[in-house]
């Protein structure tokens, strides 16, 4: 478990301190930050040359914040944190987030809903969990002199995805080993009134959808074969041998 935080002013990347003074510097969650981190190993031996391994790691979802598409306070940066409109208040903007409040997860929802009426606060949005699996199987033959010096090892990479795709038909995949960050634009400029001096804009439906976004990195399943030749004495073994009197 851990706990990290960080400080950015408004010129300190992706939702700084757009909402106030920008040379002030706010605490807030690291974008960084993964609060949980589940790592299991289990090892099964098949016989005295074969084992199988398997690695599965569980990961908790990182921080983003709510941001407008665009440089609305012409800084030149694209940081700008965008403004929760409260829902069904009659304006476009307001139709849009009641939209997307009807549809969205639960996590999505309740970290818009706690700010409604208010300029977003930095990395207050968390994604979802992320899991990856992968296998190993090795032998290490006794046979032929070797004495189980040589390893082969047969590996997978992002088992998930090969899962994936085996199961579901192209386009039906379900994003097993898609590794997301959440889709952060909240808001898009559809145009600029300069009699109220305001924008206009369009609520994101598509607002911390993971699977399926320009965000997401897709690696794909691989399979190969490892071999490792142990050179010179296997003092694991010497232990045992001297521990039977060898």
């Amino acid at each position: 478990w851990q706990h990290v935080r960080d400080q950015a002013s408004g010129t300190g990347g992706r939702g700084g301190n757009t909402a106030g003074d920008p040379n002030l510097a706010e605490w807030a969650p690291s974008s960084f930050g993964r609060q949980h981190n589940v790592l299991l190993t289990l090892t099964y031996p098949i016989s005295r040359s074969i084992e199988i391994t398997t690695i599965g790691r569980l990961l908790s979802g990182t921080p983003y914040t709510p941001l407008v598409s665009g440089d609305v306070n012409a800084d030149g940066v694209r940081n700008d944190r965008a403004f929760i409109f409260a829902p069904g208040t009659g304006s476009a903007e307001a139709l849009g987030m009641q939209q997307l409040l009807s549809q969205a997860s639960g996590g999505v929802r309740s970290c818009l809903e706690s700010q409604v009426g208010l300029i977003a606060a930095r990395n207050s949005c968390r994604g979802p969990w992320q899991g990856s699996l992968d296998l190993q199987l090795n032998w290490r033959p006794a046979q032929f002199g070797l004495n189980r010096r040589l390893t082969i090892s047969v590996v997978t990479q992002n088992f998930l995805r090969g899962l994936d795709e085996l199961f579901h038909s192209n386009g039906n995949e379900k994003g097993w080993g898609v590794q997301t960050q959440p889709d952060g634009n909240l808001l898009f400029v559809n145009g600029f009134n300069p009699g109220t001096n305001s924008y206009s804009y369009t609520v994101n439906e598509r607002f911390g959808a993971t699977y399926g976004s320009a965000t997401a990195n897709r690696p794909p399943f691989q399979i190969g074969i490892n071999m490792r030749m142990t050179i010179g004495p296997d003092r694991a073994r010497q232990a045992l041998d001297a521990m039977r009197g060898g």
